[in-house]
This record gives C-alpha cells, structure tokens and sequence, in this order.
C-alpha cells in the first residue's frame, strides 16, 4: 500500500480500483489535525448530482498527522460500473477537503 503525502490545503487525489474488488485506500495529510466526521461519495461527475456509491471514511489523528482510510463496502464496490466517474470526502461541517477522479476498470 503507498500512502500519498499531500499539504493542509484542499487537495484533488485521483483513486483508481478494479471493479469488484475489495476498496480500501489510505492517505495521510502531514503536519495537521484533520479528525473529524467525514461524509464520502462518488457520483457521476463533478455537479455531484448523481450519487453512485457512498463510501466509508475514518481520520485517525497520530503524531502530528492525519491518516484517512477510504473504503467500500462490497456491495457498493459492485454498484460502481466500469468508468470514470468523481468523489468527494467532506467534513460534517461541509468543507471538502478531498475531490477528484475515481477510474473504475472493468
């Protein structure tokens, strides 16, 4: 697993996963406390408007930085077709803090 490291700033990160398979993604933010409650879901395009799958976000605060593991579940996993599509992972007091494309390969 490669564990990208990124600044404080909002931050595009492009996922990518094999349709059907097991999704759990890890990334770290150094230098900051980003714990909290975090809503995620991949959706058709950028508008956000059409919402594929939800996904499963925790932020575990530890030695002065921030590590998010991104999953989804099994059956999620399964209802993303094949594609490029887009997800977001917000903060529960709404800032997105994480944004960008998901390629889904078949």
């Amino acid at each position: 697993m490669a564990i990208a490291q990124i600044s404080q700033s909002n931050f595009e990160l492009a996922l990518r996963w094999y349709k059907g398979d097991p999704v759990s993604l890890s990334w770290k933010v150094i230098g900051a406390d980003w714990t909290g409650t975090y809503t995620a879901g991949i959706y058709k395009d950028e508008t956000a408007a059409t919402l594929l799958a939800t996904a499963t976000v925790t932020a575990t605060y530890a030695t002065l930085d921030t590590t998010f593991v991104f999953t989804l579940s099994d059956a999620a996993s399964d209802s993303v077709p094949a594609g490029l599509w887009y997800y977001k992972v917000r903060e529960a007091a709404g800032l997105t803090r994480f944004a960008g494309p998901v390629q889904v390969d078949g």
